[in-house]
């Protein structure tokens, strides 16, 4: 949604290429039937697997999907953005969502409960069938995503969360991506599977050639071509 725009429970759910397929009754149905609720820069929102009853579906900010590691430390495994919806399968087919979710910004979101979309989801055939489309790209993506991140070199790690950011949120200006997301150096490194200290000194290496560029959280990578050769185990000069 564009900044400054009127939250409602019908803007979220017609700005979201999941549910924008509804019909006129099915859409006043959600949106009378939900909430729109706030949620503060590191608020959690429900535990891993825990049973909420609802679903979300991000009007405004940002959400991150975690799971902890071995190691007992939360590991980002997913952001969700405006018009996206999280714990959406968990709620379909029972099981919960995998994953903890937590605020990753200030959030704005609407909070539709379980028998109100399965109500919605059993009688509309175009809605289950976007959902298996994503579900198989999320899939394939995750694919894509873990053997990217699958590389020995911490480097290339960091360039494949950046390349994923990009991909999902990234805003061009000529050969410049900028991600549209605010993002500490912790955060990026838990995504990477590494410490804050080597994101900071990579990011600052990569400043200084001139391939990234970072100004209040928010990254831009300045040459893709160049990043991409980190991500490849090389480097163009």
């Amino acid at each position: 949604m564009k900044t400054g725009e009127a939250i409602s429970a019908r803007r979220i759910l017609e700005s979201s290429t999941v549910f924008n397929s509804l019909t006129e009754d099915q859409i006043q149905h959600l949106a009378s039937s939900s909430k729109i609720t706030r949620a503060a820069k590191g608020e959690t929102i429900w535990l891993t697997h825990q049973d909420v009853g609802f679903f979300g579906l991000v009007g405004d900010g940002f959400v991150k999907m975690v799971r902890l590691n071995c190691s007992g430390q939360d590991v980002i495994l997913e952001i969700m953005g405006p018009g996206q919806p999280f714990g959406l399968l968990g709620v379909i087919d029972g099981l919960g969502c995998p994953l903890m979710a937590c605020a990753l910004t200030d959030l704005i979101y609407l909070r539709i409960g379980k028998s109100s979309i399965l109500e919605v989801y059993t009688a509309n055939h175009v809605l289950k069938d976007r959902l298996l489309k994503k579900t198989a790209l999320r899939m394939h993506q995750k694919l894509d995503y873990i053997s990217k991140l699958s590389s020995g070199r911490t480097e290339e790690r960091i360039a494949a969360v950046l390349f994923i950011l990009a991909d999902s949120y990234g805003r061009k200006t000529g050969k410049s991506v900028t991600i549209g997301v605010p993002l500490t150096r912790q955060q990026i490194g838990e995504m990477a599977g590494t410490t804050t200290e080597t994101t900071i000194r990579i990011f600052s290496r990569w400043t200084n050639d001139a391939i990234l560029e970072t100004e209040q959280q928010f990254l831009t990578i300045l040459d893709p071509v160049r990043l991409e050769a980190r991500l490849n185990g090389s480097a163009l000069v």
